[in-house]
């Protein structure tokens, strides 16, 4: 028999499977869903925080977390339409969100209750905060300015929107690719070639490498050419050249917007709201930080330039400096010759599986939890593995993990945690529960190699 608390739990996992419509259709009723809320707690004619400040919050918690989903798949789908379609319904949400915070009837009525001191004391401190960080945020986004300077404001954020979104998806879609041969790939061990992509170039075979982590960092480490670590690290940070004229536009705009809202630079704008409170506070902390990690990075940067002066005075070469495709190998050479620490050996002791369910295990004792790996989990990949969480006592369901730990085509190129939905209460009392994936992108296993992790991976 299925219990009351299974039946809350298989609720309570998400639905990843989205076609392009599906997800254009739950944008659109996302849109329209915000547009309600908000036009109602326009048109109040007293507003309170039960019937203004409350509605606004519980629509963040309704949508949220179908607004995170629905944009969280243009990170992990392997289907490019998928990918698009919520690179779209992103943009839309974002624009939809925006127009929202830029309601000059909405804000009037969050005023209003700002503006009732005895109602505000009369508040329990949580939902006093609450709203004090709404009308803030109201204010942020140019609720304090005239209509033209509102509207000007606007244009400028709607671009922002666009640049951020067309400048992430030129990064998931396009990854640099160099051809190489065994020869130039001296010093990668055995495994780095193991049922690895080769192509035939005038006769010779050579073996495709990409800039994702897996093929990027091996070489940048333990390829013995500097001729090859420069082309690899050259197609890692020239890839995507169309960013460039994104970012250009962005960084402008996002001066302009700040002047706009009376703040000098976009980083006082930003860190207002963060423990800093003004960029002088963040530079004074990088000096001090500098100051005292010189003296440490000035030694170090000595001894791997010895290494690299005595290889090139046994080959023979002429010196010229080192330069950034350098740092990882002779780091690298460090480790292996001072420390007798050798990187591709020790991973042999570390698969992925095995040091996952440690993590795991590790969290569990100190939180006092339990994750419990589902079988045959509704995920949108094959390798990726899902969670549930519970109290360690098993007196709680807590919400669900999603672990997606290999590159492939289309997916973000780096390692994060996606805040899928935070955990909430409706009002009829029932619980949200919070979901989140972790997206890294460590080496995949082979036919002959499980998956192995590196002391940095």
């Amino acid at each position: 028999m299925v219990t009351r608390l299974q039946q809350v739990v298989k609720g309570a996992a998400l639905n990843f499977r989205r076609t392009p419509a599906e997800i254009s259709a739950a944008a659109a009723r996302l849109t329209a869903r915000e547009k309600q809320v908000h036009d109602k707690v326009a048109a109040q004619t007293q507003p309170t925080f039960a019937n203004t400040i409350a509605p606004l919050a519980r629509l963040e918690n309704a949508s949220g977390g179908e607004a995170a989903l629905i944009s969280f798949l243009q990170n992990v789908s392997t289907d490019k339409q998928v990918r698009d379609a919520s690179s779209e319904a992103e943009k839309a949400l974002a624009l939809s969100r925006m127009t929202s915070q830029m309601r000059s009837d909405v804000y009037g009525s969050v005023k209003k209750v700002l503006d009732d001191t005895q109602g505000l004391k009369e508040l329990a401190p949580e939902d006093r905060a609450l709203a004090e960080s709404m009308a803030r945020q109201y204010r942020r986004s140019g609720l304090g300015l005239s209509a033209d300077q509102r509207a000007k404001l606007e244009h400028t954020r709607k671009r922002l929107i666009e640049l951020g979104i067309e400048f992430s998806r030129n990064t998931n879609e396009a990854d640099g690719v160099e051809l190489f041969t065994r020869a130039e790939l001296a010093g990668l061990p055995d495994s780095y070639f193991c049922e690895r992509a080769t192509e035939t170039v005038d006769g010779v075979e050579k073996f495709v490498v990409t800039t994702k982590y897996p093929d990027l960092v091996p070489v940048m480490q333990m390829a013995k050419s500097e001729a090859t670590r420069r082309r690899m690290l050259l197609a890692e940070e020239t890839r995507c050249p169309e960013n460039i004229r994104l970012l250009q536009e962005a960084v402008a705009l996002r001066l302009d917007a700040a002047r706009q809202l009376g703040y000098k630079t976009h980083a006082e704008f930003v860190l207002e709201e963060n423990m800093a409170k003004t960029p002088n506070s963040v530079l004074e902390f990088e000096k001090d930080l500098r100051r005292r990690l010189d003296v440490l990075a000035d030694s170090e940067i000595t001894e791997i330039e010895q290494l690299k002066q005595a290889d090139k005075k046994a080959a023979n070469e002429t010196y010229m400096g080192l330069y950034n495709w350098d740092f990882r190998y002779y780091s690298n050479l460090v480790k292996e010759r001072k420390h007798k620490v050798n990187e591709e050996r020790v991973k042999q002791y570390f698969s992925v599986e095995p040091v996952t369910r440690g993590i795991l295990d590790i969290y569990q004792d100190i939180l006092k939890l339990r994750f419990d790996k589902v079988e045959n989990p509704p995920v949108w990949h094959p390798d990726v593995t899902m969670y549930e969480v519970w109290e360690a006592d098993n007196s709680a369901f807590l919400g669900h993990i999603y672990l997606d730990l290999f590159p492939r085509q289309g997916k973000y190129g780096h390692a994060c945690v996606n805040p899928i939905q935070n955990g909430s209460e409706n009002s009829d009392g029932s619980r949200v529960y919070p979901v989140a994936a972790i997206l890294a992108n460590f080496p995949k296993p082979t036919s002959t190699t499980p998956a192995l992790l590196t002391h940095d991976d």
